[in-house]
Parts: C-alpha cells; sequence; structure tokens
C-alpha cells in the first residue's frame, strides 16, 4: 500500500490526474494537486478550464455537445 500511495501522489503532483478529495481527505495528495495547479502541469497547464468528471457527469447530452 505504501508503493500505491507514493504513486497516486507522484501521479496527482505531475498534474496526470486529479485529487478526488470527496473521497480522500489525504492532505499529501490535496497539496500535491495544489502545486501542479500553480506550476500550471498536466491538466492544469493548458488554455483550457479542465472539467472535474463528476460535473462532466451531471451535464446533459447537450451540454457536453457544448462543451466540446
Amino acid at each position: 500500500m505504501v508503493g500505491a500511495l507514493f504513486l497516486k501522489r507522484e501521479l496527482v503532483r505531475r498534474g496526470l490526474v486529479r485529487h478526488y478529495n470527496e473521497y480522500s481527505d489525504d492532505k499529501r495528495l490535496a497539496d500535491a494537486e495544489d502545486v501542479a495547479r500553480v506550476k500550471k502541469l498536466g491538466l492544469w497547464g493548458g488554455s483550457h478550464k479542465p472539467m472535474a468528471p463528476w460535473d462532466w457527469r451531471k451535464l446533459s447530452k447537450g451540454e457536453r455537445d457544448e462543451v466540446r
């Protein structure tokens, strides 16, 4: 389990995945995501505003088409 946590933290730190703070209260992962956001790495690096998967699932088909 320890190795898995390090892998998760590294992926979040590089901006390759999101930290699902609704399901995890791990401050290290939250801090790693904050660093990635500030440094504009991975998901946070483009000119677009990334949408959380849970927000995407709430949209209707028409709304999704507008976002694409």
